[in-house]
């Protein structure tokens, strides 16, 4: 086991610690990333913003990055499609000159990176950062917005557009997209569950764990824990440098 592995088992240990983290120190002599590509997918409501710190320090250790702006952020795709937009920036990050691949993605992109490690592959590692958008807990919200839906798709009608009820972080609100897409994000027996996608992904599995999460965000399943003093906006940014060591030692 390497020093960066040891560190990494280390730190996930202490989420059995009441929550208790090692504070983020400078990065391990000599880390690099070169010939690493690096997809980092935003979450629901945080825009690409939230990503800015780790994807410097990801630059600064040679990794090739990109933050595409995933279709939610105006309105659901159904979840394929929604992989084939994370297909894209794989392709395009390898046309840059990646050798190996990782995908970061912070709550709900860190359901859709472990969602196409799962179904399409070809990826080397998923950090799953304050993973969230679990609809197998979130249903007692959803349930009336997802029948409608349901029985728009089955009538025929899975591609108009309708209002429905979203969640995110104790907040219920409305959106507009396509019965297809939101059936195919809130279903609990869908594709975006997250736990039972988890376990189907071949890659190596970071979580990153802010020990203010909502308790309903840690779902570790296989993998690599890293527990870090943070909420869930800033996840991200304050776990920014052990994602870093982490990657540098897979």
């Amino acid at each position: 086991m390497t020093m960066i592995d040891r560190r990494a088992v280390i730190l996930g240990g202490l989420s059995g610690l009441g929550g208790l983290a090692l504070p983020g120190a400078a990065l391990a002599e000599g880390a690099s990333l070169a010939g690493w590509g690096v997809v980092l997918i935003h979450g629901k409501a945080g825009g690409t913003g939230t990503l800015n710190a780790i994807n410097g320090q990801l630059k600064g250790a040679g990794a090739i990055t990109t933050i595409p702006r995933m279709s939610w952020a105006s309105a659901y795709r159904t979840y394929d499609e929604t992989l084939g937009e994370v297909g894209r920036a794989v392709a395009a990050i390898r046309a840059q000159g990646a050798r190996r691949v990782a995908l970061a993605g912070h709550s709900l992109g860190a359901n859709v990176s472990l969602g196409y490690a799962a179904k399409t592959g070809g990826v080397d590692a998923v950090i799953a950062m304050a993973p969230g958008h679990r609809p197998e807990f979130i249903v007692t919200v959803t349930g009336d917005s997802l029948s409608r839906a349901k029985a728009m798709v089955a009538s025929g009608r899975g591609g108009e557009t309708a209002r429905f009820i979203d969640f995110n972080q104790g907040q219920t609100y409305e959106i507009t997209t396509s019965a297809a897409a939101y059936v195919s994000f809130f279903d609990p027996d869908g594709p975006a569950h997250m736990s039972r996608t988890a376990g189907r992904v071949r890659a190596r599995i970071l979580w990153l764990i802010g020990t203010d999460d909502r308790p309903a965000q840690r779902v570790p399943v296989g993998g690599q824990t890293i527990t870090i003093a943070a909420g869930h906006r800033d996840t991200p940014t304050k776990g920014a440098r052990q994602v870093v060591e982490w990657l540098a030692g897979v």
